[in-house]
C-alpha cells in the first residue's frame, strides 16, 4: 500500500511507504510552512490548547492534515484522504487476527 501527501508548498504529490515516512516528510513541510521545527510547532499547539504530541507523530500528522491532504493511493490510482495512523493500526490488527 502506498501513502501520499499533496505537497501544496512544492506543488507535487509525494508517495511514501508508511506512516513513519509521512511524519518525517511532514517535519520538513512544517519548517517550510511555519518556519519552525516539529517540536516548536507542537509546543505552540499545546500552548494554544490543541493537545500534545506523541512519539509516533499521530497528533502531529492530524494537525498537519488541516494544511496538506494526506491519505492512501488505491490500486485503481485514486487518492483517498484518510487518517494514516488509524489505517496502519487497523491493518495490523486485521493481519494479527486473520480477518
Amino acid at each position: 500500500m502506498k501513502y501520499y501527501i499533496n505537497d501544496t508548498i512544492n506543488n507535487k504529490v509525494v508517495y511514501l511507504n508508511d506512516a513513519n515516512e509521512i511524519v518525517n516528510y511532514l517535519e520538513s513541510l512544517v519548517v517550510q510552512k511555519f518556519k519552525m521545527n516539529r517540536k516548536d510547532y507542537m509546543f505552540e499547539m499545546v500552548t494554544l490548547g490543541h493537545g500534545f504530541d506523541d512519539p509516533q507523530g499521530m497528533y502531529f500528522t492530524e494537525l498537519m492534515s488541516e494544511y496538506f491532504e494526506i491519505g492512501i493511493l488505491r490500486n485503481d490510482g485514486r487518492h483517498i484522504r484518510t487518517n494514516v495512523h488509524e489505517l496502519q493500526r487497523n491493518l495490523k490488527y486485521r493481519i494479527e487476527t486473520g480477518d
